[in-house]
């Protein structure tokens, strides 16, 4: 039996499947949970293909299995070109790899093409990051916090918050600088606003709050004179996630009116609850005031007999000394 001595180059190939990562420039979703994170991933692709197959359609067409012919015979012409090109010396090993790679190529652009939600590792514990070609993952987000809101049904056990993320940049501040400033131009630069920074960080202790918050805050006030600080009412929110070695960016509008895209906290919002607790606690007051102003009206009652009583005793007395 002949030994082939490409056979641990083979198997490398074939028996480990290349992990995704995150990368400069995705954008997509980042959600969070508390335990099971392959269960919220799995929530995460229902969410997000639900309400993509509503607001886009299908992800798959019809004409999807002409279009992967097509695609297939660019990619075989393009390799017949190539081996016509080829000197006659050329070996059965280089068309090999011409092939393989080729065909690589090929898996990569009909998986970008077909998958719109790809979750990538992020390396922290209870994060989850769910890559997206769509160009803008703010508006599916807003779609998939209103429905919630309206309809108070989450779809989901595992995840906590979903914030779509517009980019993603390395954790260092000039490469943060450089990419909120390419999505501040797309905010802050025509009408003035009310804005707030809201900033967590997670196994990396590199990027400081008050830095990263004043660096951020003096950018927005570049583009625009007339922008406001705002912690409680702010228009827009600047959503600063720090992951180790990356950095998650995205502006949205009334996040903190959003309950901060806690999908758990729209279906079952609690301030019905407080204002519920609130009017029970107002009943009691006002039944308890009503009751001591019964209480102290029955006082006077008694007092009043308790001066006829003794008005009739002292009578009685009068009338037997006489």
């Amino acid at each position: 039996m002949v030994k082939n001595p490409n056979f641990k180059n083979n198997k490398k190939k074939y028996f480990h499947t290349k992990r995704q990562v995150l990368q400069p420039g995705q954008r997509g979703f980042f959600a969070t949970c508390n335990i099971n994170e392959k269960a919220c991933v799995r929530e995460c692709y229902n969410l997000l293909n639900h309400y993509a197959d509503l607001l886009y359609g299908p992800a798959n067409p019809e004409n999807e299995p002409e279009r992967k012919k097509k695609d297939e015979e660019g990619a075989a012409g393009g390799e017949a070109g190539e081996d016509a090109g080829k000197p006659a010396g050329a070996t059965i090993s280089d068309d090999d790899d011409d092939l393989e790679a080729a065909t690589a190529k090929l898996r990569e652009k009909l998986v970008q093409r077909n998958v719109r939600f790809q979750n990538v590792d992020t390396n922290t514990t209870n994060c989850v990051f769910i890559r997206t070609h769509l160009e803008d993952p703010v508006a599916l987000g807003k779609h998939i916090v209103n429905d919630i809101a309206t309809t108070g049904k989450s779809m989901s056990r595992f995840v906590l918050r979903l914030v779509p993320i517009e980019t993603v940049c390395r954790a260092n501040m000039p490469d943060i600088i450089s990419a909120a400033g390419v999505l501040f131009d797309k905010h802050f630069l025509k009408e003035p606003t009310s804005y707030g920074i809201i900033f967590n960080h997670r196994y990396n202790q590199q990027i400081k709050r008050d830095q990263i918050i004043t660096q951020l805050a003096e950018l927005v006030n570049s583009k625009n004179v007339g922008n406001t600080v705002s912690l409680k009412e702010a228009k827009k929110s600047i959503i600063v996630e720090v992951m180790r070695g990356w950095c998650l960016l995205s502006v949205i509008d009334n996040y903190l009116e959003c309950k901060k895209f806690n999908l758990a906290e729209l279906a079952n919002p609690s301030e019905k609850k407080s204002s519920g607790e609130g009017d029970s606690k107002s009943d009691k007051s006002l039944a308890e005031a009503a009751g001591d102003a019964k209480s102290e009206e029955a006082k006077e009652e008694l007092a009043k007999e308790d001066g006829k009583s003794q008005s009739d005793e002292e009578d009685k007395m009068a009338s037997q000394t006489k």
